[in-house]
């Protein structure tokens, strides 16, 4: 009778590993690869799920880390609300509170993602986080005040985002790495009608010799001040200098046609 029952457990094990499949057997982690190599996004999410739940913290963190990242893109590509990302990004957050490296990532994924649902009180919140990190590169650090700064603006909080972009520039870099910053400001002054800080702004990205995409948006908004400013004539002379380095040449070529018209009255 013993016998029996053992046999009669094993066939009742063997006939559930073939009903569920992979989910039931196997190593959870590499089964959740092939899972996401054949597109299988509801089994590969149940997968990771248990992979990090029954995992310990300490137990080949690279792994874990792997599985998270993994999750977060089976997330997305079963096309689930991106409240659902924010969901296991919190638990990333809290769990790798006491790893920087891990933390910028998590940081700069949960804030784009507030990005897009226009939540850019929080998107604040996590780029704020994310430059306050150690150990950023310097691209990333330059990003992180970019992004913030354009967060802020989004929200009127004007100030706020000039005091963003004035931190940037003071970073212990090289002017040619925080460049993109100081067009930033000038672009956001733009939209406030501060033609003379724009004007001079602009003039010191021109004088930097910074690359040639740069020059041509520094160059517009340079003329474009001008122009604003009263000084047809030197507006017209910089569309002319900015015109084969501006992304969109025609737009150009409107301004300086409608300045011509003006200058001849």
């Amino acid at each position: 009778m013993r016998g029996l029952a053992l046999c009669l457990l094993w066939c009742l094990c063997f006939s559930l590993v073939g009903c569920d499949g992979p989910a039931l057997k196997g190593d959870d982690l590499s089964q959740a690869r092939e899972a996401v190599s054949q597109r299988q996004w509801s089994l590969a999410e149940r997968l990771l799920e248990r992979y990090l739940r029954e995992s310990q913290d300490s137990q080949d963190a690279d792994s874990r880390w792997e599985a998270w990242q993994q999750l977060l893109v089976v997330v997305n590509a079963a096309g689930q609300e991106p409240r659902a990302s924010l969901e296991y990004l919190e638990t990333m957050q809290e769990e790798y509170l006491d790893d920087d490296a891990r933390s910028a990532v998590i940081l700069k994924r949960m804030a784009e993602v507030y990005e897009g649902l226009h939540r850019y009180g929080r998107a604040v919140d996590m780029w704020s986080a994310y430059i306050g990190l150690g150990g950023l590169s310097p691209q990333q650090v330059l990003e992180g005040h970019r992004r913030l700064a354009a967060m802020q603006f989004s929200l009127r909080r004007f100030d706020a985002g000039e005091d963003t972009l004035q931190q940037c520039l003071a970073l212990p870099l090289p002017d040619h790495d925080k460049i993109m910053c100081m067009y930033d400001l000038a672009d956001q002054n733009m939209a406030r009608e501060r033609w003379q800080e724009v004007s001079g702004l602009s003039q010191q990205i021109l004088d930097s010799d910074p690359d040639q995409n740069v020059r041509g948006l520094a160059g517009y908004l340079l003329a474009d001040a001008l122009e604003q400013l009263g000084k047809n004539g030197e507006a017209l002379k910089q569309f002319e200098l900015a015109r084969d380095a501006y992304p969109n040449p025609s737009v150009i070529d409107n301004r300086i046609a409608h300045l011509r018209k003006k200058l001849k009255k």
